[in-house]
């Protein structure tokens, strides 16, 4: 501990022990846009605090020092950055970019802003212009495909859903995998509150996470810093990366505002293809009644399978001939045929209105921005909506020349009603249209879906003469009567102090803070088919982060130097409470606890940790071509044994600007790079000591003395962190005046310590316990392509590519431990963690295969399943993503296509929607009528005990089966034939915008015309009836496992942007 600290004051001793004054000079300069023009009025201002202004030419001239970096602004215009050198003239053109230059400069870990080229590390930034071009209510969305080494997937059809998000591949078995988002130097909470049956497809409603609660309109810039070596300053947080999201401020000198207004349509892209031959039942005949001496054909409305009569206009009683209070259909055979409103027409066009309003204005010393947006949403399922509703209000002020106090308080309320629930759940309504139902039900009769005493009328009446739903609730019933609704208040903010003791040594302060509020209802009329019922949840969270650093930054002719130390304590509260009724309600449409049939359940969490941190760092410059940068953190946090909670992290990186030393024409800028870090994740809270909680079984009372259960998982005093030790290399080269240039990392990573919870023997009175038990290996590759094939004056076209590919392995684990359960499927398989494996292996059973790759076949004429084995990791290979951008004078197309290759994902939804004979399959090619027959061979099988199997005496199948037992045995054979791989294709966004000639714009000094599309296209899907990203039930680690999802969406919209 002792060599910890003594490295840290070294390295905080930089700060003072080379103060000497900077000698200041006169920098001049040009500024002109794109056209060439010059731009006049553009605010320029020095990292020590002086401002400027241009002429009306274009010209400035403003005091700096060596080393300073210098900020160019102009209203409409994208912002740049250069770095005062041994020159004092420059030429600085403010054109539109996807991502900076490579010689320009960007916000580092703990909000320092540093010159792109001095970094020793991988980061990459993408500019709001593109976050708010693709008019996305998420702005983390609007990476995807963008940034390399960054996966970003999300069902589209959740109405406000989560993003998950991975960069560089997974570090933590059980952990968190998620990178770190900081807004405005805020660590900002991205957690969900949905229950583990939405991930792991058993049924649940998706209530998002704390990324939605950002307005895409306020975002400056995106920094993504990818590997330990930019993170580590974060410490026992930074093990995943950290995404560093800048706002847009008020600018000394403007006063301005800006209007944007948007609507965006959202429809269903990819949902499963059903069969439209054959209606609801088990027989391909009709039973018959009679009913006041008449017979009727009646189906097997019981039935919640699509095996009956095949459509031939037969005369039947439907399931609604049963309602005296429905005269046109009460006992009146209607025509037996495909339903002329089917499954599509119950899903809506979801309807996005987005409004924005920016104001800043500036005073001599002081400049102040305010900013409201509103959105206003309706889910592709009916009666679903979300709202939400920003306010940010930004103030920065000089006292003086040496003293500046800034601010940002964010206020942020959403509001959700009737989150569509998704899965294998009582209230899917996908459960219901394409695994369980019956093909043959009109979607215009279902909306009559109760009585005029409000019970329920559902197709799926427990007998011809008997109402009550046997399996499956009326969808409309569900969607109208088994809501939901969630708010949440969340308010997030900052308050800075600077103060500058002698020129480039200054002092700075923060507070960062970030609450939120969350209440969620979900409700269960009587008279469904589950019982009835009301739960209420209630969370809070609170993080207070109080940080002082003292800086020094000075450059010489061939020497720079930029150092810093400081300290940080992060106080953090979470609390929850869960309530629910029990046995029912008693009055119908009452919701509340007091209304429980039985005694209602109730629990309650509340936690507190405490993280003290020191931290320093200093980066050195040599003659503008060596760069080193070391920095050091030191945690003790509350989470770990009391005797055994502190922990170094350091790291080092440098950085080679070998184009400093070839002075070539044709090489515009080369730099090698690289380096180590060690960073952490850190444990929760109440994994250290068993804790005892005073709770009752459901439906009990406390007879007597109240008791006190253990949790089942034991708790561990000896926890340590997940270590996670990375080093990374990387090339950046820019040839022909920056017309093409290339940035590609080779990185490792290796997390030690990994904290798991392993099975226990019952005996122990535990069913599992925590662990420091396994090492996980990370490895790979990104690659970054530019090229501008085409620059005129008046026309550009810009190409980018990015690819990333990352393998995965669990090196070690626990003992004798081969196995870590991530998750289960509610029937036939599971996602694991599997020692010598990827991560997140799914496992189940497989086909039989001969010595010459054919299926094996068995006597009843179906495949035979191989013991459970790995079917495949739900990791993708490699992602990758490209961009064309096309500018001809004020009009600008930009096209995305985002790639995947790699990867599984198992789909429930195919497997009972086979057997229960719904999809499109089960009716193709005649085969209800001819019967199918399994493509392979029959043979003797013998297995050989570690998986594999001999098959002799082999012939080809020529055994014929009906096509219920076949496609039954999608359920009862190998889950296999319920695994497909991930792939896509994907045009994941497309703008055209219209940028008004200022002579066209009136008032306004700047008017934008934008229409935009996102996920319009889709191409080789491994199986036509799923997007895999549909897979995807929450932002945690379980992934991969499709139990009912809401079908992806495609929107497209436009937007009106007016400044004045």
């Amino acid at each position: 501990m002792r060599r910890n600290l003594k490295n840290l004051f070294v390295l905080g001793g930089l700060l003072l022990g080379t103060s000497l004054y900077a000698q200041e000079k006169t920098v001049t300069g040009t500024v002109t846009d794109s056209d060439g023009l010059p731009v006049a009025d553009a605010v320029v201002k020095t990292t020590s605090g002086k401002e400027a202004y241009t002429d009306e030419n274009g010209v400035f001239s403003i005091e700096a020092k060596q080393g300073d970096l210098v900020t160019v602004e102009a209203m409409g215009l994208p912002t740049q950055t250069f770095s005062v050198g041994a020159g004092s003239e420059y030429k600085v053109t403010l054109k539109a970019s996807d991502t900076v230059e490579l010689e320009g400069a960007v916000v580092t870990a703990l909000g320092i802003t540093r010159e792109k080229k001095s970094l020793g590390y991988a980061s990459q930034e993408v500019k709001g212009d593109v976050i708010s071009a693709a008019r996305g209510s998420n702005p983390l969305n609007s990476l995807s495909g963008n940034v390399a080494g960054l996966s970003i997937s999300n069902n589209s059809g959740n109405l406000g859903g989560s993003t998950r998000i991975v960069l560089r591949g997974l570090r933590s078995i059980t952990g968190e995998n998620r990178p770190l988002i900081v807004i405005d130097g805020i660590p900002m909470s991205n957690n969900n509150v949905n229950g583990s049956g939405a991930s792991s497809g058993s049924g649940g409603r998706d209530y998002g996470d704390g990324a939605f609660d950002m307005n895409p309109d306020d975002v400056e810039s995106i920094n993504v810093l990818k590997g330990g070596p930019a993170s580590a300053l974060y410490g026992s947080r930074g093990a995943n990366g950290v995404i560093m999201i800048t706002t847009k401020k008020g600018k000394k000198g403007r006063d301005e505002i800006t209007i944007n207004t948007g609507v965006s349509f959202d429809q269903v892209a990819i949902s499963p293809k059903l069969q439209k031959s054959y209606g609801g039942g088990s027989k391909d005949t009709f039973s018959t009644i009679t009913v006041d001496g008449k017979q009727y054909n009646i189906v097997e409305y019981q039935m919640d399978e699509s095996w009956g009569p095949k459509y031939n206009g037969q005369m039947v009683l439907h399931w609604n001939a049963f309602n005296p209070e429905d005269p046109t259909n009460y006992m009146v055979a209607r025509e037996w045929k495909s339903p002329e409103h089917d499954v599509d027409s119950f899903y809506n066009t979801g309807i996005t209105y987005t409004n924005s309003a920016a104001f800043s204005k500036s005073y001599e010393n002081t400049n102040a921005k305010l900013a409201i947006s509103n959105v206003n949403q309706s889910g592709i399922i009916p009666n679903s909506t979300l709202k939400r509703t920003t306010v940010n209000v930004g103030i920065d002020n000089k006292f003086g020349e040496k003293f500046q106090v800034s601010g940002d308080m964010n206020y942020v309320r959403t509001d959700g009603f009737n989150r569509p629930e998704f899965g294998y759940g009582d209230n899917s309504v996908i459960q219901k249209f394409y695994q369980w139902g019956q093909r043959s039900l009109d979607f215009a009769a279902l909306k009559n879906y109760k009585n005029s005493k409000g019970e329920q009328l559902s197709w799926n009446r427990t007998a011809w003469n008997n109402a009550t739903p046997l399996y499956s609730d009326n969808p409309y019933w569900i969607i109208n009567e088994n809501t939901s609704d969630d708010r949440r208040d969340r308010f997030y903010g900052n308050v800075k102090l600077r103060y500058d003791i002698l020129p480039g040594l200054y002092a700075t302060g923060a507070v960062y803070g970030d609450h939120y509020n969350l209440q969620i209802q979900e409700r269960v009329a009587v008279g469904s088919q589950a019982t009835s019922g009301y739960s209420l949840y209630t969370r809070q969270f609170t993080e207070m982060n109080y940080e002082g650093r003292l800086n020094y930054e000075k450059k010489w002719t061939d020497f720079s130097v930029n150092a810093f130390a400081g300290v940080n304590r992060r106080h953090e509260t979470r609390s929850n409470v869960n309530a629910a009724t029990s046995g029912g309600l008693v009055v119908p449409n009452l919701y509340s606890l007091s209304n429980s049939m039985a005694s209602p359940t109730v629990s309650n969490y509340r936690s507190k940790k405490r993280v003290n941190s020191v931290f320093a760092g200093a980066s050195f410059g040599f003659y503008d071509i060596f760069y080193l940068d070391v920095t050091a953190r030191n945690d003790w946090s509350s989470t770990l044994p009391e005797a055994n909670n502190s922990y170094f992290y350091p790291s080092v990186s440098g950085a080679f600007v070998f184009s400093n030393l070839i002075k070539q024409d044709w090489l515009t800028f080369g730099k090698i790079r690289g380096g180590w870090s060690r960073v952490a994740n850190d444990t929760d809270p109440f994994n250290l000591i068993d804790t005892y909680a005073n709770s009752t079984f459901t439906g009990t009372t406390n007879l007597g003395d109240p008791y006190y259960l253990l949790p089942l998982a034991k708790a561990n005093k000896n926890l340590k962190p997940e270590m996670v030790d990375s080093w990374e290399v990387g090339l950046e080269m820019q040839f022909f005046k920056n017309r093409f240039g290339f940035d590609v990392t080779y990185y490792q990573q290796k997390t030690n310590d990994l904290i798991v919870q392993n099975t226990t023997p019952a005996e122990t009175g535990f069913t599992a316990k925590w662990y420091n038990a396994g090492v996980m290996e990370n490895k790979g590759i990104e690659a970054m392509v530019k090229i501008t094939p085409i620059q005129t004056e008046e026309f550009s076209w810009d190409f980018a590519w990015n690819f990333a590919k990352n393998d995965n392995k669990i090196v070690e684990l626990y003992g004798d431990l081969q196995s870590i359960t991530l998750a289960q499927a509610p029937f036939k398989a599971g996602v694991y963690a599997m020692l010598g494996s990827k991560y997140g292996q799914i496992r189940g059973t497989d086909f039989i295969y001969d010595d010459q790759g054919n299926k094996v076949v068995g006597a009843n004429g179906l495949y035979l399943s191989s013991g459970v084995k790995n079917l495949g990791s739900v990791l993708p290979d490699y992602n990758m993503g490209f961009r064309n951008t096309f500018t001809y004078k004020g009009v600008s197309l930009s096209a995305l296509v985002d790639v995947q290759k790699g990867g599984k994902y198992f789909a429930l939804t195919n497997m009972w929607g086979m057997y229960s004979g719904m999809l499109e399959e089960t009716a193709a090619n005649g085969v209800r009528e001819n019967g199918v027959i399994s493509q392979g061979v029959t043979g003797s099988v013998k297995s050989n005990g570690d998986g594999t199997y001999t098959v002799t005496n082999t012939a080809e199948n020529t055994k014929v089966v009906d096509a219920s037992s076949y496609f039954g045995n999608y359920y009862s054979g190998p889950t296999s034939q319920n695994v497909f791989d991930s792939d896509y294709i994907k045009l994941r966004e497309v703008t055209l915008s219209y940028t008004f000639p200022k002579k066209w714009a009136g008032p306004f000094s700047n008017v934008v015309v934008s229409a935009f599309g996102r996920n319009l296209a889709t191409w080789g899907l491994d199986n036509k009836n799923f997007d895999p990203e549909v897979a995807t039930g929450g932002s945690g680690n379980v992934q991969g496992l499709e139990g009912g999802s809401l079908p992806s969406t495609r929107s497209f919209g436009m937007n009106l942007k007016l400044q004045f």
